[in-house]
């Protein structure tokens, strides 16, 4: 269990008590995309992109940047996320969307979301978001 309490029961609330996210949650990854794919420059990278494998893979990568936060540190699998972005081209400004749709998606699918734990959502997951960011700088280090 992390820190960060109201994150804690936010993610409880949108997807139970499990360790990791089961496939229950692509509904909440679905809409993520509604929100996610609003921005045109976003929209034209997934155009040929099968999105229900799409969002199996979020779904496990998401999971890999929430628990980052937990271990304060990557697990092998990050690494391995973060190369494919890499090698991908991947900028910084799509991590900061992705978070603002994420959090976008939490605020529509919790009602118990405000401000304060929109806030805690943030502060969860930008450690593993600064390490998608740096991975480049840090793989080469």
């Amino acid at each position: 269990m992390s820190k960060n309490t109201l994150f804690d029961r936010s993610y409880r609330r949108l997807f139970g008590n499990g360790v990791s996210l089961h496939v229950a949650a692509d509904g909440f990854f679905q809409r993520f995309y509604y929100h996610f794919l609003q921005d045109t420059e976003i929209s034209r990278l997934f155009r040929n992109t099968d999105m229900s494998r799409q969002i199996s893979m979020l779904r496990k990568s998401f999971f890999q940047i929430a628990a980052f936060y937990v271990t304060s540190a990557p697990s092998a699998e990050l690494e391995r996320i973060a190369l494919i972005h890499h090698r991908l081209g991947i900028a910084n400004k799509h991590y900061d969307r992705w978070l603002d749709a994420l959090v976008d998606t939490v605020k529509e699918q919790d009602g118990e979301c405000d401000l304060v734990t929109e806030l805690a959502w943030r502060w969860a997951l930008a450690p593993g978001l600064t390490y998608m960011k740096l991975f480049s700088h840090l793989s080469n280090a």
